[in-house]
């Protein structure tokens, strides 16, 4: 239950969003007499803090200095004991730095780009000079990317001073490299500035607090993550706040930035140091007013969550490197209020059961790694994601998920052809049987409404009510990991939203990339597993119509991104495409050579006439000749009779059901009405892995059972 102090705050930026500035500065008012009867120290601060952002935003006046100043005093004299968050960011990438040193090279270039205090750096040096290649000559040089802390330039010098002599004592033929990069561009220009001195070199790069910055300026992550990919590093690590500020929504911005920021205070509060403790609360105290006060290039505070940036960095075509879990624990006995949980193979802290940040090991794909819709390494598929359209992460106050228990493979189990007992003669003749009977199903409209809207059976039912009742962990949900979809991401699946949504609470009930791109990849996994039922389908994920609308990749980078084995063949090929928040199909009928555009706004045909031109040209000219289709002949732009949303919230939803009818056949037996029902049942469906048997299938098998 928030404080009558939080309720002012939230009411005061809600006045502040629609632009009611008479009754929000009522509020100030009101929350001066409330902050002295508010007895949480921390929640009293933090309130404070966001009360101060609101006031530069309304007045216009920012922050002079966006860093935490470090005391203008010799370094010799300060004390300095890191916080959590700093442990965390240096101990949970250890081991696999460890790793990359004991390849057999000469040379060593450590890049990092950080906002951490410099004296932090010794502790990081030593650990990479003790473990680098076991008394082999060694070459080790130091560039350091990262802002002034001070306005006194002694402690850039002391600083130097102290690095240099832990270098000295390793013995090391060692070069120390310092560039200062006070802003977005900044950064940009001194990495564009690196390169690598030889093949015989370890480059490790490692981004701690900085990388989420770069989103403030368009096409610096782009520009950046490919110079990185140029400069072949051998592992790159990047460590970030697990936070979700990244949108131009301002009251959804400030209301999920005040719930992190004060999970984050309170759990620095138990650990309190005296240097430490003053300058995180300087940077967080900034961060706070970046985000709250800031718009536009001037809002660097842009944090996203770890699956997020796991879309970014497939997309830029890097592959992830597992790391060990087994590393912990001094950290969580010295810390004991923490948790530190895996999320993608990845550790996530934790404190309170909120997550705080996270850090995550990468390296440039190869060409084995790489194909279009799966970069990563063996034990990390993840899926390609539109990078453009934001995904919605819901606060766990509006429908608490987590994991629910592990359940037996046979709760959803698909009816037995023949018992295990049979023979395997028995098997094939049945299946035989199957082969033959089958072959060109045609799928009637009655057979396809009944499969739709089946209903639920009493488990699922049963898992459903579980599901509402539980908290979000922002974990991975499921039982195909490979799915890569987060617990927050299947919650906005089980709000059903009312007739009639306001705008401002309609982002809840919206589906994001990752749930369109999961249920495309069911729908290609039922397929082959009954390749007699239906017809071959593929599909392409979200980001690629995107970046090829945007202009970030050209047609030719593009078609190089795209796994041509695995669509080779197809006999539809769906394509979910998001146009200004909008879900919107694209089919290709390879048999038909048809171009189906399936627009659940019904706008009128000659909407979108660029989008359908660019990306009709682009398969015509450079997808369908890879595939065999020689001819130039353009495909037939055709547009089917179908059924349309009256709300503006289930676009997402009506693309996953065009295409699981288009799986079928050519008809669309449903309405809005079903689009409730519809949640639910692809809820269950990703859930489990797999999307449910038809009800005429299971009585066909049945009778097959009895022959």
């Amino acid at each position: 239950m928030d404080s009558p102090l939080v309720i002012k705050l939230m009411d005061c930026a809600k006045a502040i969003a629609d632009g009611d500035l008479k009754f929000a500065d009522q509020l100030f008012s009101d929350m001066e007499s409330l902050s002295a009867a508010e007895t949480n120290r921390v929640t009293k601060k933090v309130v404070e803090y966001f009360a101060e952002a609101l006031a530069r935003r309304v007045h216009g006046v920012h922050p002079r200095n966006p860093f935490p100043l470090l005391p203008s005093s010799n370094l010799k004299k300060i004390s300095y004991e890191p916080s959590p968050l700093e442990w965390f960011a240096c101990m949970s990438t250890d081991y696999a730095i460890r790793d990359v040193l004991d390849v057999k090279k000469n040379k060593l270039h450590l890049i990092e780009i950080s906002s951490l205090v410099d004296c932090w750096q010794r502790h990081s040096l030593e650990e990479y000079l003790i473990h680098a290649h076991h008394g082999m000559p060694l070459s080790f040089q130091y560039t350091s990317i990262r802002p002034k802390l001070s306005k006194n330039d002694d402690y850039l010098q002391e600083n130097r001073r102290m690095i240099t002599e832990v270098a000295q004592r390793s013995r090391v033929d060692f070069k120390y490299r310092a560039l200062f990069a006070d802003s977005v561009p900044d950064i940009v220009e001194s990495v564009l500035r690196l390169e690598r001195t030889s093949e015989d070199e370890i480059i490790i790069v490692r981004w701690v607090f900085q990388l989420h910055k770069l989103l403030a300026l368009e096409g610096a992550v782009d520009k950046v993550l490919s110079k990185l990919k140029d400069l072949k590093p051998d592992i790159m690590v990047i460590v970030e706040q697990e936070a979700d500020n990244n949108t131009d929504d301002f009251f959804y911005r400030f209301a999920t930035s005040f719930k992190y920021y004060l999970n984050l205070f309170e759990s620095l509060e138990l650990y309190a140091t005296n240097l430490s403790s003053l300058i995180w609360e300087r940077h967080l105290r900034w961060q706070i007013c970046n985000v709250v006060a800031s718009e536009g290039i001037d809002r660097i505070e842009r944090h996203e969550t770890l699956a997020r940036w796991q879309q970014r960095l497939y997309g830029a075509r890097f592959c992830s490197v597992a790391l060990c879990s087994d590393q912990f624990a001094d950290f969580l006995y010295d810390f004991s209020a923490y948790k530190i949980e895996e999320n993608s193979g990845f550790p996530v802290l934790l404190a309170a059961g909120h997550p705080l940040i996270f850090a995550s090991v990468w390296k440039p794909a190869s060409a084995t790694h790489f194909s279009g819709e799966n970069i990563g390494n063996s034990d990390d598929t993840m899926r390609g994601t539109d990078l453009n359209h934001p995904i919605t992460i819901q606060e766990e106050s509006t429908s608490p998920v987590v994991e629910p228990e592990a359940v037996s493979s046979s709760e959803f189990a698909e009816p037995e052809v023949v018992s295990s007992s049979e023979s395997d003669d028995d098997n094939e003749y049945v299946y035989n049987r199957i082969r033959r009977l089958t072959h060109g199903k045609i799928w009637s409209v009655e057979e396809v409404r009944e499969y739709l809207v089946s209903p639920l059976k009493e488990k699922e039912s049963k898992r459903l009510s579980r599901w509402k009742s539980r908290q979000l962990t922002r974990n991975v949900a499921g039982r195909d990991k490979q799915l890569n979809v987060t617990d927050t991401s299947l919650a906005s699946l089980l709000r059903i939203p009312p007739s009639s949504t306001p705008i401002r609470e309609e982002k809840q009930y919206y589906v994001d990339d990752s749930v369109i791109n999961a249920f495309f990849d069911l729908l290609k996994k039922r397929q082959e597993k009954f390749p007699d039922w239906y017809k071959r389908n593929s599909s392409l994920p979200t980001w690629t119509m995107t970046f090829l609308l945007s202009g970030k990749w050209t047609m030719t980078k593009l078609l190089s991104c795209i796994n041509i084995e695995d669509i080779a063949g197809t006999a539809k090929l769906f394509i979910p495409l998001c146009l200004e928040n909008h879900w919107i199909l694209i089919c290709v009928d390879m048999e038909k050579r048809e171009f189906l555009w399936l627009d659940s706004l019904n706008s009128p045909p000659d909407a979108h006439h660029t989008e359908k031109t660019t990306i009709s040209e682009w398969l015509v000219k450079h997808l369908l000749p890879v595939l065999g289709y020689r001819n130039s002949q353009q495909l037939k732009l055709k547009q089917l009779s179908i059924p349309y949303q009256t709300n503006r919230i289930d676009c997402g939803i009506f693309v996953m059901k065009y295409a699981d009818c288009l799986a079928h056949c050519d008809h669309f037996p449903f309405t809005q009405q079903d689009m409730p029902h519809f949640r639910l049942r692809v809820f269950l469906d990703i859930y489990r892995g797999r999307l449910p048997v038809p009800p005429s299938h299971v009585r066909f098998l049945r009778a097959l059972y009895k022959i």
